[in-house]
């Protein structure tokens, strides 16, 4: 059974490449900011199904890295709290334009 969320990617590319091919500035960010929904949304649907987030992602790709970014008087607590929520994610909203 495939995964909603895949449903969802595949609107957020479709509307990426109405975006490509849009005669003016207004439609075009008007498709990316449909895409940046869909994309929104597939993570979420992700979450729910109880799939890795970003988040989870990242933080498993870096690993030990991240520690060593940080203040070394920090709690393991914070190092703990940089890793769930990495500052490239922070506030991800769809509405930037």
């Amino acid at each position: 059974m495939a995964k909603t969320s895949n449903k969802f990617r595949e609107n957020a590319h479709n509307c990426l490449q109405l975006a490509d091919g849009a005669t003016n500035a207004q439609a075009t960010r008007r498709y990316k900011r449909m895409a940046r929904a869909w994309s929104a949304l597939a993570a979420e649907q992700d979450w729910l199904d109880g799939y890795p987030t970003q988040n989870d992602w990242a933080s498993e790709l870096a690993g030990d890295a991240i520690d060593g970014l940080g203040d070394k008087d920090a709690s393991a607590a914070d190092a703990k709290a940089r890793k769930s929520h990495p500052v490239g994610f922070r506030d991800a909203r769809v509405d930037n334009d």
